[in-house]
Order: structure tokens, then C-alpha cells, then sequence
């Protein structure tokens, strides 16, 4: 094996981790973000079911009113 060759296998290998480690902290972040919004929507439907006012759930959620209407109908 010549030294261009093992240069060249080096830079494939250093390529290759390059993309696993960005598709692996993409997808971490894509699950992170999916899990904060299951459990906001957890959150906003427990506030439903215990009374509180829609308004009052936009306000401490951050969804807006016809956000929160959609969940009240499931």
C-alpha cells in the first residue's frame, strides 16, 4: 500500500464518521424536538380535562387558540 492510498482510505474514513456523527446528531435532534411536543401535547390536554380555560393554556403553551380548539375535539 502505497502512502496516497493509505491517505486516501484515511480521508474516506474520516468522511464516513463525518456523516454518521451528523445523521446521528440530526436524528437526535429530530427525536429530542418530536418528545417535547408529545409532551406538550400531554400537557394541554391534561390542562382540557381539568377545566382551564383556553386562553389561559395559549398563554402558558404557546399554542394558539385554534391550536388548543383541535386538541379539545380528540
Amino acid at each position: 500500500m502505497s502512502i496516497f492510498e493509505y491517505n486516501k482510505e484515511e480521508e474516506e474514513r474520516k468522511l464516513r464518521k463525518a456523516e454518521y456523527e451528523a445523521g446521528y446528531d440530526s436524528g437526535y435532534d429530530l427525536g429530542r424536538k418530536e418528545g417535547i411536543e408529545e409532551n406538550m401535547r400531554k400537557i394541554v390536554c391534561a390542562m382540557l380535562a381539568s377545566g382551564e380555560m383556553i386562553e389561559k393554556i395559549a398563554q402558558y403553551t404557546g399554542y394558539s387558540v385554534q391550536e388548543i380548539e383541535k386538541f379539545n375535539v380528540k
